[in-house]
């Protein structure tokens, strides 16, 4: 029995108090061997052997979306873990610095919302909880205002 494991990472980016949310495109959705059913995502995926999460983190954004970002910290961390694959998720929060998004083809359309516009159309629950602790962190630094 072959068993994978692989290390994902995913960015909650804020700019002028909204964060990105992105929408699956229907090849995307219908590729993916871990959630074939979620349309909502955030940008980020797999990080290449040899290369560091934050490395990686930095390529995907930029892949999917041609943004700049800067990183702030670590938010979660979770294992999805399904039939003989193992996916360990890492999140973080993340500034936008510069650019328009430009998606990539795994992404059909992006929104900036509010966590009441996240709840209003019903973005999945590990999506809201993430927001949530990163909309908290914003609020309670002094990284207000980026």
């Amino acid at each position: 029995m072959k068993r994978d494991f692989a290390l994902a990472v995913k960015a909650i980016i804020v700019k002028d108090n909204r964060f990105l949310v992105l929408h699956r495109s229907k090849n995307e959705m219908e590729s993916s061997i871990m959630n074939h059913r979620m349309a909502w995502d955030l940008p980020g995926g797999g990080v290449r052997f040899s290369e560091t999460a934050e490395r990686g983190l930095f390529r995907e954004v930029g892949e999917e979306t041609h943004i700049k970002i800067e990183l702030i910290r670590l938010i979660n961390s979770y294992d999805a873990i399904r039939g003989d694959v193992h996916l360990t998720i890492l999140t973080y929060l993340c500034r936008h610095i510069s650019g328009e998004v430009i998606l990539s083809s795994e992404h059909d359309g992006y929104f900036w919302m509010t966590l009441d516009e996240m709840h209003e159309k019903k973005l999945p629950f590990w999506m809201i909880r993430d927001f949530q602790a990163a909309h908290d962190e914003y609020m309670s630094t002094s990284l207000k205002g980026f």
